[in-house]
């Protein structure tokens, strides 16, 4: 495979405001997306990998990472390095929007893809006004199992 170049704004993009960078396959360690995270964003909750790393560059704005239950607060120019089997969540609490990059795996970023597809289902369903349109719990845990990770309760 030959290295390339990803001009500013490209990328593949999936799920709001989510950019890949090095996708999956390209690398088979690792994959890079950039993500704008919105205003007043709670996070995709605590949860935790036990097969494999991840690290978070934040670009633009202030994050507020959770590792094994302590807060901090990143502004842009942190790293936040999350090893395997630490709980870990993020959120945007102000009023700006905030950039990261993060570096996963492959599985790690099929996870977010998929998470993002049951999303998206329940969005459609809950518009066609179907009965049971919020994304089932057990389908989320489900795809973290498949995953080898899962949603911790904070």
């Amino acid at each position: 495979m030959a290295g390339y170049v990803v001009p500013p704004g490209a990328g593949r993009s999936f799920g709001p405001g989510i950019s890949v960078k090095v996708e999956r396959g390209a690398s088979p360690s690792f994959a890079i997306m950039e993500s704008v995270i919105p205003p007043f964003w709670a996070g995709p909750g605590l949860h935790l990998h036990r097969a494999y790393d991840e690290a978070v560059y934040v670009l633009d704005g202030t994050v507020t990472f959770t590792l094994d239950g302590v807060e901090h607060t990143c502004p842009a120019g942190s790293c936040v390095f999350m090893p395997r089997g630490v709980s870990h969540g993020f959120s945007n609490p102000s009023a700006a929007p905030a950039r990261i990059l993060p570096v996963v795996t492959p599985d790690a970023l099929r996870l977010v893809e998929e998470l993002f597809q049951l999303e998206r289902v329940g969005q459609v369903e809950a518009q066609a006004g179907l009965e049971h349109a919020a994304v089932d719990p057990a389908a989320v845990a489900a795809l973290y199992a498949r995953y080898d990770s899962e949603l911790v309760e904070g």
